[in-house]
Formats: structure tokens, sequence, C-alpha cells
């Protein structure tokens, strides 16, 4: 096992959801998180029928923005102090994806 990869808060109404992945230590930098999400970002748009996915993540996690932005993810905006890690805020970053955005819809 890898990680896991998963669709949350999805909004039938609105046809979105939040993307969301977790690598173990040992399977990071191999280009399996950009192939999972290409792979989920599909599943969203192709099968379940979404329009919007948005993906959340610190600002300082460049791996993930990484991923998003290979996947074809917009960076969005900022959340300023928005994420309590390690006993002080964070800020987070946003990233979106359209349905009409994606290569493979």
């Amino acid at each position: 096992l890898a990680g896991d990869t998963l669709l949350w808060d999805i909004d039938p109404h609105n046809r979105s959801a939040h993307i969301g992945i977790s690598l173990r230590p040992t399977c990071r930098g191999r280009g399996l998180g950009t192939d999972a999400i290409r792979v989920l970002c599909r599943y969203a748009f192709a099968i379940r029928g979404l329009h919007r996915l948005q993906l959340e993540t610190l600002t300082d996690n460049e791996a993930m923005i990484r991923v998003a932005q290979q996947a074809g993810f917009t960076r969005e905006g900022v959340t300023r102090g928005s994420d309590w890690v390690n006993g002080t805020f964070a800020d987070g970053v946003i990233f979106g994806l359209l349905d009409s955005d994606h290569p493979g819809t």
C-alpha cells in the first residue's frame, strides 16, 4: 500500500468535491502522487460527472503544490493562518480544477 486518495465533501447539487492524497514517506518522490491525482480527476469528471474539484494544502508543501500544478489545477488563493500545525497557525493554499480545464474530459 503506497497511500490513499479520496474525494470528500461531494456536493451533488453544485457537482463539486474536494480531492485529497496521502502517500507513505517511502513512496514519495516517484510520481505516484501525480498519477493518482490524475486518475482520481478522470474518475471525478468522467464517471461521477463533477464540474469542479478543489485541493487544499499548506503553502510550504512544495511536493503537493507541484502535484496540483502538474495535474492542471489553478492556484486560486491563500487562506492566511487557517491551519493549526505543530502548535502554530500556518497558511494554506487552494487550488481548483474545472471539468472544462481537464484534458481527460
